[in-house]
């Protein structure tokens, strides 16, 4: 479970790169409030982890 939720993670930050427009300051604004949900599955990663184990 750790493993797909670093997957997911790991696809969510590609995706921030990916898109990211660095002259538009409300895109730069939008991907960092986005980052909430980078936390989100890794604490949910983390936690299912120790669940499940």
């Amino acid at each position: 479970m750790t493993y797909a939720s670093l997957g997911a993670a790991s696809g969510q930050l590609g995706w921030q790169i990916g898109t990211e427009d660095f002259s538009s300051r409300f895109e730069c604004s939008r991907k960092f409030v986005s980052n909430k949900w980078f936390g989100a599955i890794i604490s949910s990663g983390v936690l299912l982890g120790r669940t499940f184990q």
